[in-house]
């Protein structure tokens, strides 16, 4: 069956209105105490949606208040761990952050190629999103890609990795405030 994008994005602010995410304490975004060069401002339009945070292991990208980054089958909050790792973070603090963070905006083959996997199993007659390519660099030299589709209303993010872009990893980004739309078509 194929789905509007808006639908399952209402469908996930019901499902995570039963359930929201714990906001992180005060001492867990303690940012003293960090590095000159470690990445605190997000370029535009990840800023929009997104913040750094900094955890007792190490900063974190992670959603801005007022917004939600959720895996729409775990119902579970997304954050990018600057350590880059899947489990078993360590308690680094502020040794470990992000040394560079870039966001560009996509069109062309770059936007077809990963556009076309983000939006398998959606309707494809849906008005295109922007797309951007974000790049981040930890101090530990780890590097990743994300690309990100913005529909005005909400947004989604998928993680790209050695150029394969991961179906499976793709998250929503949703305005708490405010109820997903249909992106209107251009002009």
């Amino acid at each position: 069956m194929v789905r509007p994008l808006h639908a399952i994005a209402l469908a996930a602010i019901a499902v995570l209105s039963l359930a929201p995410a714990a906001p992180l304490s005060a001492d867990e975004n303690d940012c003293s105490g960090s590095p000159p060069d470690a990445v605190m401002r997000l370029p535009k339009p990840l800023d929009k949606w997104g913040e750094i945070a900094c955890t007792p292991f190490g900063h974190v990208l992670t959603s801005r208040k007022g917004w939600l980054w959720v895996l729409p089958a775990a119902r579970e909050p997304v954050i990018v761990p600057s350590q880059m790792v899947d489990r078993m973070p360590k308690p680094l603090g502020n040794k470990s952050y992000f040394v560079s963070i870039e966001a560009t905006r996509v069109n062309g083959d770059e936007f077809e190629a990963a556009y076309q996997v983000f939006h398998q199993g959606f309707d494809s007659h849906e008005t295109l999103p922007d797309g951007y390519r974000v790049d981040l660099v930890s101090v530990s030299g780890k590097a990743m890609r994300l690309y990100f589709f913005d529909y005005d209303t909400y947004a989604w993010g998928m993680e790209c990795m050695g150029g394969v872009c991961e179906r499976n990893s793709r998250f929503m980004i949703l305005d708490k405030d405010h109820m997903p739309a249909p992106r209107g078509p251009s002009i």
